[in-house]
This record gives C-alpha cells, sequence and structure tokens, in this order.
C-alpha cells in the first residue's frame, strides 16, 4: 500500500489555511479548522503542504496530537506507519524553523518518535530520517555517509543529493557541495516536470551554497530557477534563500520569485509572501 493521495480539494483547503497561519498571522483562528482537515488525511502526504504554519506553537502542538492520535486509532497498520513517520517529519520541520532550547527538543522527539518505529529493511526514509538528525545535531560527515546508502532507485534522488549538498555546505565545504548539486541537477533536467519538489530543493540549495560563497548574481539565478514549477506541485515555497537575498539587497530576484510562487500556488497572497520574507 502507498500513501493515499490528497484531492485536489483537500490540498486547496490545507494550503489556504495554512497561509492563513505563516504568512498572514491567523494562526488562533485558522488552526483548529486545519486540525480537522489533517485528521481525515494523517496518513498522507501533508508535511511539505503544512511546513510552513510549524513555526507557530499552537499550530506545531495541534498537529502532532493528530498525529499521535492517528498512530492509535487507525486500523490499517501500514497507515498507522505512515502517519507515525509524518510525526517524526514534524519534529524535524519544527527542528528546522526554530533555535536554541526549543529547536533541541524538537531534534529530541524526532529521534525518539524515529526510534519507535519498527526497522524494515526495505524502508530507506527512516535511514534517512536518521541522517536528518544527524545534520541537525553538526554531524555532517555521519549524515553524508548516511544519505549515500539510500539507493537511487528508492525514491527521487535529487531530494537526497540536496541533502547531501546541504550538509556539504553547513560544513563549509562548498565546492564539494556545488559539484555534488550541479551533478544532480544535469540529471534531474529532464525530469524537471515529473521530479518538481527534487528540482526546487536542488536549485534552492545550490542557491544557499553560491551565495555562501559570496555569488549573489548566481544565487538569485538559482531562487527563480526553483520556481520553474506546474501548478501542479504539492509543497509550500521555502524561504530562506529569499530572506537571504533580501538582506544581501536583491530585491529584484526576490520579486521575480514571489511572482512565479504565487503563479503555480495560486493560494498564496504575493503581499502575505513577501511581508514574510522580509521579517
Amino acid at each position: 500500500m502507498i500513501q493515499p493521495p490528497l484531492t485536489e480539494s483537500q490540498v486547496s483547503a490545507i494550503q489556504k489555511l495554512v497561509s492563513q497561519i505563516a504568512f498572514e498571522g491567523n494562526g488562533p483562528s485558522a488552526t483548529p479548522k486545519l486540525l480537522l482537515l489533517l485528521e481525515d488525511v494523517a496518513a498522507a502526504d501533508i508535511v511539505g503542504l503544512i511546513y510552513p504554519a510549524i513555526t507557530e506553537d499552537m499550530t506545531y502542538r495541534g498537529v502532532c496530537s493528530v498525529l499521535a492520535e492517528a498512530w492509535e486509532t487507525l486500523d490499517d497498520d501500514t497507515l498507522k506507519r505512515f502517519a507515525r513517520k509524518n510525526l517524526v517529519r514534524i519534529h524535524l520541520v519544527r527542528a528546522n524553523l526554530t533555535s536554541g532550547s526549543v529547536s533541541r527538543r524538537a531534534i529530541d522527539n524526532a529521534a525518539a518518535t524515529l526510534d519507535s518505529l519498527a526497522p524494515s529493511a526495505q524502508d530507506w526514509e527512516l535511514l534517512e530520517f536518521k541522517a536528518d538528525i544527524a545534520v541537525l545535531r553538526g554531524k555532517y560527515s555521519d549524515a553524508i555517509s548516511i544519505y549515500k546508502r539510500i539507493p537511487i532507485t528508492s525514491r527521487p534522488a535529487g531530494e537526497v543529493q540536496a541533502k547531501i549538498g546541504s550538509a556539504l555546505r553547513l560544513d563549509e565545504k562548498l565546492d564539494e557541495s556545488l559539484n555534488v548539486l550541479q551533478a544532480a541537477i544535469k540529471r534531474e533536467s529532464g525530469n524537471a516536470s515529473e521530479h518538481q519538489r527534487s528540482w526546487h530543493d536542488l536549485q534552492q540549495e545550490q542557491g544557499l551554497t553560491f551565495a555562501a560563497k559570496g555569488d549573489i548574481a548566481a544565487a538569485s539565478n538559482c531562487l527563480i530557477s526553483s520556481t520553474l514549477l506546474s501548478k501542479a506541485v504539492l509543497f509550500s515555497p521555502r524561504l530562506d534563500l529569499a530572506k537571504l537575498l533580501v538582506k544581501r539587497g536583491n530585491i529584484g530576484a526576490v520579486k521575480s520569485y514571489i511572482s512565479a510562487v504565487t503563479a503555480w500556488n495560486t493560494n498564496l497572497s504575493g503581499i502575505a509572501l513577501s511581508k514574510a520574507i522580509q521579517q
């Protein structure tokens, strides 16, 4: 059994509420409605849709409660496992979006939840979670070696390669990071319409690496390239590169990025997105 797909109407409803919480500051009113929606899709591919809202404390706690309850109440063991993995993902998102003791608690929660999942020889995502936790704990070499154990055939390879590039960048191995990312982008260039999340993540990571090397023009090009996607995408945009470029004064590229994002994600307001980037 695979993860149950979300319908177009479910995606739209979730993204509208996430936009209200993450970008428009309406967390107290929008969160209860979001949680009611998530109760029916706790085992679906929801984390990419809802992650910007996890910075809001009430939303984070509520989503965790919904996923924990799904683990207890779902009848199908496979769906229960999907819901549990979503809980690991949510803790990892929280750890990435926060800092200090809040981030450390989220990392510990991710590790504890991961430990509660029975190991499976073919479940490569558990290995990926282990590597993600290692990155968050600053163990970059360990993380890279784990990522490299994940077979290319297990999932879109670009997503894992983006994580390897990120770990190398964080470890200040910038040239090596670019080599990994650009090789993966070359492989994905013919599949950009199929592996859209891979394309987005690879371009974003390449942009962050260029920025770390001081090449803001190249980073800006990557930011815009990351949004060459269709309206069928099922994830929320990353804003870390855009925020960095605003600080570096490249407003033009960020405006182009916002325009492109709102073209393929009509549930996002350009004004709200601009405010979130400039925060």
